[in-house]
């Protein structure tokens, strides 16, 4: 009984050893993250970039949806390519 006791009593303080250092890791790495976060100034310039961004692309996209639809237009109103060569 002592010799399975043993080894078994070690991994346990094997186990919770690696528990301790996983937990004091990451507790180091999340308090580094919180220090090197972004400030009120660079979060506000970020999100009007964004914006402007944004509007950007949307302006793209209603300029190539109109050029899209005078495309169309102007497709159906040719005549076909079997007519024009008669």
């Amino acid at each position: 009984m002592r010799f399975e006791s043993r080894p078994t009593t070690f991994l346990v303080f094997l186990l919770a050893g690696a528990l301790a250092l996983s937990l004091g890791l990451n507790g180091f790495l999340l308090s580094a993250r919180n220090e090197a976060g972004p400030n009120d100034t660079e979060l506000a310039e970020t999100t009007a970039d964004l914006r402007l961004t944004q509007r950007l692309l949307d302006r793209c996209q209603a300029a190539h949806q109109q050029q899209d639809s005078l495309l169309t237009q102007l497709r159906a109103r040719a005549p076909s390519p079997a007519f024009a060569n008669e």
